[in-house]
């Protein structure tokens, strides 16, 4: 069974995965609009020729070491999808590059690297919230293991008070880090730009995990454990969860 270390542990990777991702794609996009800076526009002397701007965008945009797997798509249709068909078709026709072609391929680079400095801003804002559920779920496990179960039978009254009013307050804190982490999800609908449904990046990036859902799912699980610790007369050292532990989440979205 998947522990609500390891599914925080896995969300992580993933959100550090999707951000590197994004980081090489910016980074080849501004690699290629400073070659287009650098172009001469065509003057009676001569100039450059689009397709010396089409060969800087396969060794620049075309060889981030995961484009192919990400998109698994020819020149002709990556250029489409990042610019406009007029500026694909004519990064494939070899023609001179005006004044006017430079400062359109400009725009429309700077266009293809907007949404993804946009995307990067939502997974560092994602990557927070789990960090900080990872944090809360620590420690509440540090609580716990601190403390014995609340039985009439084993505590005097004003201990089982305050021990009682202990595992309320970490129960407490579990609802209200769900509230958050439920209004965080609401709120992050920018994406690529666009408005999309709430629920759209917790599909995108967790979709190949057992939950698209996982800060909230560790938070149902820590809650659970904190009822089930409260009730069980066993001693502080068995609350420990799944026999494990602390948590153990190390892993960051750089």
């Amino acid at each position: 069974m998947t522990t609500e270390c390891e599914i925080l542990d896995r969300a992580a990777e993933r959100i550090a995965a999707e951000k590197r991702g994004l980081q090489r794609e910016r980074e080849a996009f501004e690699a290629f609009r400073a070659s287009v800076s650098r172009t001469q526009t065509t003057t009676d002397e001569g100039g450059t020729r689009t397709g010396t701007l089409l060969e800087a965008y396969r060794e620049t945009v075309m060889s981030t070491p995961d484009f192919e797997a990400a998109y698994d798509e020819p020149v002709s249709e990556s250029l489409e999808t990042e610019f406009t068909p007029s500026l694909a078709e004519s990064l494939q026709e070899d023609e001179p590059v005006t004044q006017q072609f430079k400062r359109d391929l400009l725009v429309a680079t700077n266009a293809a690297i907007e949404p993804r400095t946009g995307f990067i801003r939502v997974l560092e804002a994602e990557h927070e919230s789990i960090r900080t559920v990872r944090e809360t779920v620590l420690d509440i496990e540090d609580t716990l293991r601190e403390l014995p179960a609340c039985s009439f039978r084993r505590l005097q009254f004003d201990r089982f008070v305050d021990v009682w009013e202990t595992y309320e307050h970490a129960v407490e804190r579990c609802d209200r880090r769900s509230e958050q982490r439920q209004r965080h999800i609401a709120n992050q609908r920018a994406i690529d730009g666009a408005d999309v449904e709430a629920h759209a990046l917790n599909e995108y990036l967790y979709d190949d995990l057992e939950t698209e859902f996982p800060a909230l799912r560790a938070l149902a699980g820590t809650r659970r454990r904190i009822e089930r610790c409260r009730r069980e007369p066993t001693d502080p050292a068995t609350h420990t969860p799944d026999g494990t532990g602390d948590c153990g989440l190390e892993a960051s979205s750089d």
